[in-house]
């Protein structure tokens, strides 16, 4: 049986010509589009598109044009695969000093974060704040002396 989205899937791949669709769905694909609107729509659109493509100049390609492609593409095969730098290959071209910087700054970042929450939170010491945070002391445990 026919769906819409089997169909779609046929037309994006086999264009609007029902003799490019494959034979084993061939009579269901054209039933479902004498039986549907939006199948109908869909085979429109794609037949509009199939005009534009068919209108596309080509140019052949000549032996000296192919010989020229299949030789850079065996030389870029052959040479050594170029190591990723920079964020893991992320940023190809990226100097290897801007990951050890962004480190760096991160590092920072959370040093000062990491100093900055308990003066923010109203603790004395960073480490009471570590102690809070694992649940090695009860925050009633903190007491103001008065100093």
């Amino acid at each position: 049986m026919m769906t819409l989205e089997r169909f779609k899937s046929l037309i994006e791949a086999y264009g609007a010509d029902p003799a490019r669709w494959p034979e084993a769905e061939r009579s269901d694909a054209v039933g479902f589009v004498e039986a549907s609107a939006d199948a109908r729509r869909i085979l429109e659109e794609a037949a509009l598109l199939d005009r534009v493509i068919d209108l596309a100049s080509t140019t052949p390609v000549t032996p000296q044009l192919q010989a020229k492609i299949m030789a850079a593409f065996v030389e870029a095969a052959a040479a050594p695969a170029r190591k990723a730098s920079g964020f893991g290959g992320l940023l190809p071209g990226t100097p290897r000093w801007v990951p050890a910087a962004a480190f760096v700054l991160s590092l920072a970042l959370g040093l000062g974060a990491g100093a900055l929450v308990p003066t923010l939170a109203g603790l004395d010491a960073p480490v009471d704040a570590a102690l809070l945070a694992l649940g090695g002391i009860d925050e009633g445990a903190f007491v103001e002396d008065g100093s």
